[in-house]
């Protein structure tokens, strides 16, 4: 179920959150000018320079109520959920269903709980859709065993373009696997 937001509630770097979904649609469905706009408008606003701001929260609810409904996550989609896992907060929460969650654990559940979906979709013939999920999934290895299957599944791919993010993508999840997950 995804969270009912109230925008004008929710902290950003500098524009009102309410301005957000728009950027939103954009990503998911928009050209790829508008995705990449897009993309650096809500990175600048929700993850900036590493630094998570509340509204993060819904936007991944956004990008992941669309996976829920069917849709496929382009790069600038899954680039902009990566940027959020590696964002950290500082003490930062959200009011989820009249309780205070940590937005960065909020986050982390949310994409994982999409994550079967994500790779399910993943398609070595589009390279950037194929190396941004490469890049999202080993931050999430340590909770989701199905990413190393899908990355050894792809780490014999005929294409050197696949293969390498693969294998790159391999090695920081088993990284993460064996060290575990720091938030």
């Amino acid at each position: 179920m995804t969270q009912a937001w109230d925008w004008s509630s929710l902290q950003t770097m500098s524009q009102p959150a309410s301005e957000l979904p728009r950027y939103l649609e954009r990503l998911v469905s928009g050209g790829p000018d508008e995705r990449r706009g897009a993309r650096s408008v809500l990175y600048c606003e929700v993850a900036n320079q590493g630094q998570l701001y509340t509204a993060a929260a819904a936007c991944v609810d956004f990008i992941t109520g669309y996976v829920r409904a069917g849709g496929r996550l382009n790069s600038a989609a899954l680039r902009i959920l990566e940027e959020i896992l590696n964002a950290r907060n500082s003490g930062s929460t959200v009011e989820v269903d009249g309780g205070t969650v940590d937005t960065a654990a909020y986050c982390r559940d949310r994409i994982l709980g999409v994550v079967p979906d994500i790779l399910r979709t993943a398609d070595p013939a589009d390279l950037d859709q194929f190396d941004a999920v490469c890049f999202l999934v080993p931050q999430l290895a340590d909770s989701a065993p199905q990413i190393i299957d899908f990355l050894h599944r792809h780490a014999t791919h005929p294409a050197p373009g696949v293969r390498k993010p693969v294998l790159e993508a391999l090695e920081e999840a088993e990284e993460v696997v064996r060290d575990g997950h720091n938030p």
